[in-house]
């Protein structure tokens, strides 16, 4: 099952901007240009941050809630739980890891918070999702020839589908090659280095 892009977003962007309103939520999402990629709108953020708080991974921050009444703004403020922490790396340690050629938001969603882990671990998941689209472009090379077989059940544009779905695997491949160059020669601070 594919991680959910959305959920993960909102679970890092809370994370990150804690204490954190359902505005400063869609301000700095939609900075980042996600709602161009995922289903990141405001109804979608709020919706999923009451589906996080009734989970019981963010809870209401009562203690910083600015006050109700005259000239304020009721401006619930959310953190995250510690199922909320673990819910978010085990969110992002998914959508790193898994390959899904219909899908690529979840990997997207993970590129937002990929210094959140190890560096060593963000190594070892990009060398592995390199194995995989590997993999899944081979099977597509077998899929085209099985749809071009195919032509007498089906229609012969058919194939046109397995060719944009490579083609997309094609460039992700080689975006992902070049990430682990960057990674590999120092980019970034991760959480374990701080560099």
């Amino acid at each position: 099952m594919s991680t959910d892009p959305t959920r993960l977003l909102v679970l890092g962007a809370t994370r990150q901007e804690q204490p954190a309103t359902g505005y400063a939520i869609m301000r700095e999402l939609t900075g980042w240009g996600v709602q161009d990629w995922a289903s990141v709108n405001p109804g979608s953020i709020y919706g999923a941050l009451r589906t996080l708080d009734k989970e019981g991974l963010v809870v209401q921050d009562t203690e910083n809630a600015p006050p109700v009444g005259r000239g304020h703004r009721n401006s619930t403020k959310y953190r995250l739980t510690p199922e909320g922490e673990a819910a978010f790396t085990g969110s992002l340690r998914d959508a790193l890891w898994e390959v899904d050629p219909y899908q690529p938001a979840p990997f997207m969603a993970a590129l937002c918070f990929l210094v959140q882990l190890r560096r060593t671990e963000v190594l070892a998941a990009v060398e592995e999702r390199i194995r995989r689209l590997e993999s899944q472009l081979r099977r597509f090379e077998f899929d085209e020839e099985q749809t071009q077989a195919d032509s007498a059940t089906k229609p012969p544009h058919s194939v046109e589908f397995v060719q944009l779905a490579a083609a997309r695997l094609a460039g992700e491949l080689t975006f992902t090659r070049s990430l682990h160059e960057r990674v590999t020669d120092g980019a970034y601070a991760f959480a374990d280095t701080g560099l």
